[in-house]
């Protein structure tokens, strides 16, 4: 029974921060139950998509609710991730565990150092040239997926302007093929490219993160599960913690400042990185 109880309590971690930070939980499961637990790295991933589709279905109502999310969008970006899902997906029976941590860790760090430097020496500029309060603009749209937000810290509406939507096309195909193939929603990846490279501020790229990454799971989920790497003994115990922390975590997001946002991905992303590092080179046993 205990370890059920340790299922539990890693889905409860991970849907609380996975919903804070756009991520789907997917980085938080696959590290811990693969190095605490010792579950096999394929069967980690097959248990990670199911919960990462969980933490979408519970975050993204709450952001969707609040009008966070850019739905149009998420939906544009979701047709290149939802083709790297596939490709992941089935990549993913052919990669040996070395190479998935190491993919894992380079992931994670990569992610983290590009939008904790993306959000400390560039924010301030980005507020003052492209995200201004709603009432010193003209609200007239540039294309359909500008839009506003309301940011319950500052008790302000920001209307931005997004860029680049073919870079953040190219970075979701990747973020797609790392949802297949690593288990971790493809926010790792999406959340930094639609603030970096996009303009999108980081509550809106978490929010809409968080509304895509359950159509990405869904396609992932069938495949693992027909190639036989869900175990649900592993995977209902996590799915129910997930189901409490994503829950907790949205209404969470809304009160953090975006800058304390970007230090948490930046801790946890590292942290990840180097574990799954160490796991790779078997500096740490299996």
């Amino acid at each position: 029974m205990l370890i059920f109880l340790y299922l539990f309590l890693i889905g409860l971690a991970a849907g609380l921060i996975g919903s804070i930070i756009g991520i789907g939980g997917g980085i938080i499961i696959v590290p811990f139950l693969s190095l605490a637990l010792k579950v096999p790295i394929h069967i980690a991933i097959g248990t990670s998509i199911i919960a990462v589709l969980m933490t979408s279905l519970t975050a993204s109502r709450i952001f969707l609710k609040k009008n966070t999310t850019n739905i149009e969008l998420g939906l544009t970006l979701e047709i290149p991730t939802t083709f790297g899902g596939i490709i992941g997906s089935i990549a993913v029976a052919y990669l040996k565990n070395k190479v998935l941590f190491i993919i894992f860790g380079c992931f994670a760090i990569s992610a983290g150092i590009f939008t904790y430097f993306k959000n400390t020496y560039f924010q301030n500029k980005n507020q003052r040239e492209n995200i201004t309060t709603t009432q010193e603009i003209n609200t007239s749209k540039d294309s359909i997926f500008d839009s506003k937000y309301y940011d319950e810290t500052t008790g302000k509406a920001y209307k931005y302007k997004v860029k680049n939507v073919l870079y953040g096309s190219i970075a979701s195909l990747f973020a797609g093929l790392s949802s297949g193939l690593l288990g971790v929603g493809g926010g790792v990846i999406k959340v930094p490219a639609m603030n970096i490279f996009m303009n999108v501020p980081i509550k809106v790229a978490t929010a809409t993160s968080n509304y895509m990454i359950g159509i990405t799971a869904v396609v992932s989920s069938i495949i693992y599960f027909y190639n036989g790497y869900i175990n649900p003994f592993i995977t209902i115990p996590v799915v129910i913690g997930v189901l409490i922390g994503a829950t907790t975590g949205s209404f969470t997001a809304e009160k953090l400042k975006s800058s304390q946002i970007v230090i948490i991905i930046l801790t946890i992303f590292i942290a990840i990185g180097i574990l799954m590092f160490l796991r790779a080179f078997n500096v740490i046993a299996y």
